[in-house]
């Protein structure tokens, strides 16, 4: 039976390393605080005022369990510049505001919600933070928030139940205020979910200001406040009023984490996962976009209106159709004043446009005056064909649906089209529901739907419903009475929040195949929360005019699609199947154009060099080995200048006509310390394109399938022979791993002891010494003051080792002092030391079993090539003789992988070859691990030699991860046990053919 709840994987890297990010900023506090503080209360000598300081305590007077942050605002500022430059962040100087404020930037479809969420559990796991408030900009967005948490709960709890962890989690509406007496006094970790409207205001405005007989005549706000929680604000952009940033003041949050896509105002950025690392990543979408545009001239004169503007004179940005040099005409927006001939040739120099001026401006509303038409309003168009594009975008998004649905109902995933119009009147007409809909939009959808599925039997039999079943809208509503109607919005009022309410609530519904609706039109400019994973085509049936409007459309359907599987619903990271189709009234190059230009605004630096590009580079140990370690900001910024400094790239980071990889003796000149990360750096420069992003439809294209191939004697035998199934253990030889530990545990750092400083504010922990003036007799050593955690515990559930092992290692080690005076550092060096050294030991010992069954069954793969999915040309190699080979086209994630396609191709002793597709997968210790070849190559014009290969840009293993040489070494040892023995990598000069 299937499951209907969302799966969630709990190991997504680049998930792990925003909640490392966040965590570590605290690296140093104790998981008792509360515990210390209450120690050096009674421990410390201090002046009565101090003492009176500390027994007016909120916290006590309303019976708060809240949090305790021990931290000296140094030690917080040397963590975060410690994960600032790991992760490839400028580093920051000093605290932005001298304030525990954290920027963490993830682009929109990346699991956003899932990482702050799951940074609350890792806080309370590691220091006991428990009391958390999530602020959110609006109804929909907290809706989205409380539906997320539901669909999590069971995942969450998966997870922490057996590391004592158990939560709570409400919406603060303001009907019941006391609901905040059970969040401040429980144990237990609870979230709070808010809106920042609840809070912004006073006593007269704002129930959670104003005194509570129920809460002992104080304010619900003070029962927040005493419990010091950790605020979460999701979308903070939205909340950058001076009056929202009181409200959150209000709060006195321990520290406040900002999780946003578009940050307006930067402050301490600890973790950044932008549009560029989103795609290179494959966890968003590859966009496409299909143009409808209009050809020839217009039948009548063009005129849209972008704007009105007063400053610094009365003038109009209209959209008009503008004479070339060449003589041919193009839309342009271009800027006129009151009374100015639209035919001038500084303007337009189109005579069609005799006689037009513009009598009369207005800014509230927008409109113009025009002498040949009459009011048009901003967004409005006069003249062009307006409607028969329309219907023919409407048309493209229905056959790009239904090819999607034929191609992905068979594999579980329902397809969704997102459409955009411009009035509520064009999809509803005379009508005031979904149901009596009349409009001109309604009906050419319904004309075009028609035609399309009687186009195929197949296509009828997949949606046999009439349109009005398949359709529906999401209006902004009016109730009055007994009465609603649907009103024109801009997304960001009351009336929206109804709208965005029922789809938000609605996303399991709108994802269940008996559910017919798979249309969905909408009208505001949408705001940020509204989206849905398996939508796979977005039609804009209005201009594209506002400066963000294109990457905020794309939002709605950039998250990773999912399928409906036994187990729930799973992500599908499939390249072929996971594409955004945009539809527009303008052209591929003029939408990622602008595209780019939004996104350059908004600070992302995409089609270009950024300076933090080369940060993830892996850095070589001092034997030349890559290691675990990244090449971090300082260094990536000199590669940067140097590239500019010699002209491969500009100022801006675009690339220049200098750069010429191909071009034979082609160099960087990098300087010697960089020199071994060349071929690395050219790659990232290659990638720095907009066309990487956002490709035209015109080059996607369907592989053929050999079907001959897979059917033939030789193919059975060859694929039987190379896909045997195996299992595997690992014998570790425990005296070596003991020798090893212990030298690095010993060749680890030394780590400074924890000493404190009392303050009137609390207490501040600092790392080899307090600053300032002693208060307290015991302030200057915290040893023993405190209770130690369960070190082997801890590094037993890190390392899988027995207890015994482990407790041989610390004794060993012989620093288990360090351990009392500084509990926390201690664990964390002595985890990474014992991981590395298991990770080698582990490949080292790995043993391979040879068992019944296949990685994957032949049958599977024909079954899945026949449902091949269509590629873009500029990921394809083009297969010259194709009876060698199971598809036409092969699909080349590197240079490196099209130059050998080419080679295989062209040999003659090469008799079959084939791109082994992401299915075909051996387990290692360290993760599955897909091979990249398999070929038949005839020896002596007879015997055949069925091979494996693994191509690579070098041969070296120092200059790969240690994670990789982990897989291919596994491999060998895998292959060697189900008899092929000839497994070998292959690299540019060294193919080992």
């Amino acid at each position: 039976m299937e499951r209907s709840e969302f799966q969630f994987d709990p190991s997504q890297p680049y998930q792990l390393d925003a909640i490392a990010s966040v965590v570590d900023l605290f690296d140093g506090q104790p998981k008792d605080a509360e515990k210390l503080v209450m120690t050096l209360r009674g421990a410390a000598v201090v002046s009565e005022a101090d003492q009176a300081a500390f027994d007016i305590d909120l916290t006590q007077e309303v019976g708060a369990v809240g949090n305790s942050l021990v931290l000296d605002r140094d030690l917080v500022l040397a963590n975060l510049q410690r994960v600032q430059d790991r992760s490839g962040l400028e580093v920051a100087p000093a605290l932005a505001g001298d304030a525990f404020d954290f920027d963490i930037e993830m682009e929109t479809g990346t699991g956003k919600t899932y990482v702050y969420l799951r940074t609350i559990f890792e806080l309370a796991v590691r220091y006991n933070f428990t009391k958390f408030v999530i602020l959110v900009p609006s109804v929909a967005i907290r809706e989205g928030v409380s539906t997320s948490i539901r669909l999590m709960r069971e995942h969450f709890e998966e997870l922490y139940r057996p590391r004592g962890i158990t939560f709570d989690s409400s919406i603060y509406s303001g009907k019941s205020p006391e609901e905040v007496r059970s969040f401040a006094t429980s144990t237990n970790v609870q979230i709070l979910i808010m809106t920042i409207d609840s809070i912004r205001g006073d006593a007269n405005t704002r129930i959670v200001h104003q005194p509570r007989n129920q809460l002992n005549g104080l304010r619900p706000i003070d029962y927040l406040k005493g419990t010091r929680p950790v605020v979460i604000m999701d979308e903070p952009q939205n909340m950058e009023s001076r009056l929202s940033q009181s409200a959150v003041g209000e709060l006195d949050p321990v520290f406040t984490l900002r999780y946003s896509a578009t940050h307006k105002k930067q402050r301490n950025v600890v973790y950044r996962l932008d549009p560029v690392d989103a795609h290179d990543f494959g966890l968003v979408k590859q966009i496409v976009v299909a143009e409808v545009q209009q050809q020839g001239a217009d039948a009548a004169p063009y005129v849209r209106l972008v704007e009105v503007r007063r400053e610094p004179s009365w003038s109009a940005r209209l959209e008009l159709a503008c004479r070339k040099a060449d003589g041919s005409l193009e839309r342009r927006v271009v800027r006129v004043k009151q009374h100015q001939e639209l035919s001038d040739p500084r303007l337009t120099n189109n005579p069609v446009y005799e006689g037009w001026r513009i009598n009369e401006m207005s800014i509230e509303p927008a409109y113009v005056d025009l002498t040949r038409h009459g009011f048009l309003y901003e967004g409005e168009t006069v003249g062009g064909s307006a409607g028969a594009l329309y219907k023919e975008m409407i048309r493209e998004t229905v056959r790009e649906h239904l090819r999607k649905e034929l191609m992905l109902r068979t594999k579980g995933v329902k397809v969704l089209s997102l459409f955009f119009v411009d009035k509520v009147v064009s999809y509803l007409g005379d009508g005031t529901s979904n149901d009596d809909a009349s409009g001109d939009i309604v009906q050419w959808f319904d004309e075009v739907f028609i035609e399309e599925r009687a186009k195929s039997a197949r296509y009828q039999e997949l949606l046999p419903q009439v349109p009005s079943e398949l359709r529906r809208a999401y209006f902004s509503q009016i109730k009055r009475g007994k009465t609603t109607t649907f009103q024109d919005s801009s997304g960001t009022t009351k009336a929206d929040d109804d709208a965005y309410e029922l789809i938000m609530q609605q996303k399991e519904r709108l994802l269940d195949e008996n559910e017919p609706v798979r249309f969905i039109f909408s009208h505001s400019a949408l705001r940020e929360g509204w989206d849905n994973p398996n939508v796979f085509q977005i039609c804009t049936l209005r201009e594209m005019g506002a400066e963000t409007e294109r990457r905020q459309t794309l939002g709605r359907g950039l998250r990773l699609p999912v399928a409906r599987t036994e187990d729930g619903y799973t992500r599908v990271a499939d390249r072929g199947i996971a594409t955004l189709t945009v539809v527009a009234n303008e052209s591929y190059k003029k939408f990622a154009d602008a595209l780019q230009k939004e996104y350059k605004d908004a600070g992302v630096e995409i089609g270009r060099v950024r300076k933090a590009e080369f940060s993830r580079i892996p850095l070589p140990s001092e034997d030349g080995a890559l290691t675990n370690g990244q090449l971090g900001y300082q260094r990536s910024v000199q590669i940067w200048e140097h590239l500019k400094d010699n002209g491969f790239i500009d100022e801006h980071g675009v690339v220049t006509p200098k750069f010429q990889p191909n071009q034979l003796g082609f160099d960087l000149h990098l300087p010697v310390d960089f020199a071994w990360a060349g071929p690395v750096i050219v790659e990232l420069i290659e990638r720095a394109n907009i066309g990487t992003y956002v490709k035209p439809v015109s080059k996607r294209r369907a592989r053929a399938l050999n079907k001959r191939l897979y059917s033939t004697p030789e193919f059975e035998e060859f694929w039987e022979a190379i896909s045997k199934k195996t299992t595997y253990r690992v014998a570790v030889d425990r005296k070596r791993l003991i020798e090893n530990s212990i030298r690095a545990i010993k060749e680890a750092p030394a780590i400074d002891p924890l000493r404190v400083q009392v303050t009137r504010a609390g207490v501040k922990v600092l790392r080899g010494g307090a600053k300032g003036e002693e208060l307290g007799t015991r302030s200057a050593d915290l040893k023993g003051s405190y209770d130690l955690p369960d070190v082997i515990t801890e590094l037993q559930e890190a390392t899988s080792l027995t207890r015994r092992t482990i407790v041989d290692i610390l004794i060993g080690s012989e620093r288990l002092a360090e351990f009392i005076s500084n509990p926390n550092d201690f664990i964390a060096m002595a985890k990474r030391a014992l991981q590395s050294e298991l990770a080698k030991a582990v490949v080292d010992g790995i043993q391979y079993e040879r068992i019944a069954g296949s990685v994957y069954e032949l049958r599977e793969l024909q079954k899945d090539g026949e449902a091949e999915k269509e590629r873009f040309l500029d990921q394809m190699y083009e297969v010259q003789n194709t009876q060698k080979t199971d598809f036409d086209h092969v699909v080349f994630d590197s240079d490196v992988e099209r130059q050998f396609a080419e080679l295989l191709d062209s040999r003659e002793d090469v008799k079959l070859f084939m791109k082994l597709p992401a299915k075909f997968r051996i387990d290692t210790p360290v993760g599955p691990y897909n091979p990249d070849w398999a070929i038949i190559k005839q020896q002596d014009g007879e015997e055949r030699v069925y091979m494996i290969r693994e191509t690579k840009s070098t041969l070296d293993y120092s200059r790969l991860r240690p994670t990789e040489v982990a897989k291919i070494k596994a491999a060998e040892r895998h292959f060697q046990a189900i008899g092929l023995v000839d497994y070998a990598r292959s690299a540019p000069g060294a193919w080992r053919l």
